[in-house]
């Protein structure tokens, strides 16, 4: 049972940290030239699929009464927005 909470709160973490990058990346392009506008529009794509796919397997393995791997497949959105935060920042984009 607490388990399957852990998995729960882990997904709800992904879902919240993809959000927050998606507004980050939205408020960063307000003034971009096209070709980082194109970028933009790209890495918000990605994340939105990184998280799609990951609460779709993280749901999937919780029906199948796995809830760690469902815990790190949740989380997983999370580690890419840190990932991705870090890279953005050291390429001054």
């Amino acid at each position: 049972m607490v388990q399957t909470i852990v998995a729960i709160l882990a997904s709800i973490v992904g879902i919240i940290s993809s959000l927050g990058m998606l507004i980050l990346l939205m408020a960063g392009l307000a003034n971009a030239k096209p070709a980082q506008l194109q970028q933009g529009k790209m890495m918000m794509w990605g994340i939105v699929l990184v998280q799609v796919v990951a609460l779709v397997a993280a749901v999937w393995l919780m029906v199948k009464h796995k809830p760690w791997l469902a815990s790190a497949t949740g989380i997983a959105p999370f580690v890419v927005v840190v990932v991705l935060i870090v890279i953005l920042v050291k390429i001054e984009w």
